[in-house]
């Protein structure tokens, strides 16, 4: 790889540590698609600019590649850590800074599990262009990160975006799952969801009901004592917080085309985005599935536990 291509396009110097340790930051741009079904139909959206942090960088084709995706919000502490955890297991990581050029506020069509596909999708392809094949590609995300995770796995989704086929391991963090999902997965990556026993804002029931009512063979899930982002310490202490949730409420779904439908868990209501088109459905999300508190906390022994199995788990 000759030396201009390794400077191309980033705004902060590369920093060498050694041999084996490196790290920069590019930009790259990228779409704005509001849902999978508009994606695929062409329709990218709005198109920005946003940033890649890279650490490790050599480890890329000798150990791997771990790519950190935003969940929810803007605040990327949780992606800096998970990031770290990576780096000790030896994987070149980069976090892909794709929600703070977009979020204005959670659950709306500013910024979409559709936009984090898209983004991780554009992210391999940079990296495959600048830095080679990785020996393998691990790919972790919290909340509405980790719906993107396993929406970037449907068939028609690998279909138009082939790079994304080039994922090994997934794991969906505090894995917000559809309840229903007739498109097929690709059978290329091993899957995992991740949720606390006590979490009741991404509970693991939801995850146990994708399984039953899915063929999703290589799915596996994950469970650990804890609440909440049980897995990172920068929720030190354990306890009930303002947080905003849809999944005990209503069920997340994608029909035959990819588009989304929302159904309230009670029977008496749904919405749909080839019925009422994504905005509208929407609004009818915040109306009647949007609830608030939840439990929240680190448990640094179920996180221990994870972070081992992550690591057994990519070997």
């Amino acid at each position: 790889m000759s030396v201009l291509k390794i400077l191309r396009g980033f705004f902060l110097p590369m920093i060498f540590i050694g041999s084996q340790a490196s790290a920069a930051e590019f930009t790259i741009n990228v779409g704005s698609p509001i849902s999978i079904a508009k994606m695929l139909s062409g329709e990218t959206g709005k198109r920005l600019d946003i940033a890649l942090e890279f650490q490790q960088i050599n480890a890329i084709e000798s150990h791997g590649l771990a790519v950190i995706l935003p969940s929810s919000t803007a605040d990327m502490k949780d992606e800096l850590f998970y990031a770290t955890k990576m780096q000790e297991m030896g994987y070149a990581t980069v976090v892909v800074n794709g929600a703070a050029p977009r979020f204005k506020m959670k659950f709306t069509r500013s910024y979409t599990s559709a936009m984090i596909v898209h983004d991780l999708a554009k992210t391999l392809n940079f990296v495959n262009e600048e830095f080679g094949k990785p020996k393998k590609v691990v790919v972790l995300a919290s909340s509405t990160g980790s719906l993107a995770i396993l929406a970037s796995q449907m068939e028609p989704v690998i279909t138009a975006m082939p790079i994304l086929k080039s994922i090994t391991h997934a794991f969906m963090l505090n894995a917000a799952c559809p309840t229903r999902m007739v498109p097929k997965l690709s059978q290329t990556a091993r899957i995992f969801t991740v949720n606390g026993l006590q979490d009741d804002s991404t509970p693991a029931f939801v995850c146990s009901e994708m399984k039953q009512v899915n063929e999703m063979p290589n799915v596996q899930l994950l469970t650990y004592q804890g609440a909440h982002h049980f897995e990172s310490p920068i929720y030190e202490v354990v306890g009930r917080v303002d947080g905003a949730h849809i999944l005990p409420t209503c069920t997340i779904n994608y029909d035959k085309e990819t588009k989304l439908y929302v159904e309230k868990r009670d029977g008496k209501g749904r919405a749909s985005e080839k019925g009422q088109g994504f905005h509208g459905m929407q609004k009818w999300v915040y109306k009647y599935c949007l609830k608030r508190g939840n439990l929240q906390g680190y448990n640094k022994e179920s996180a221990s536990k994870l972070w081992i199995d992550v690591d057994r788990l990519t070997k």
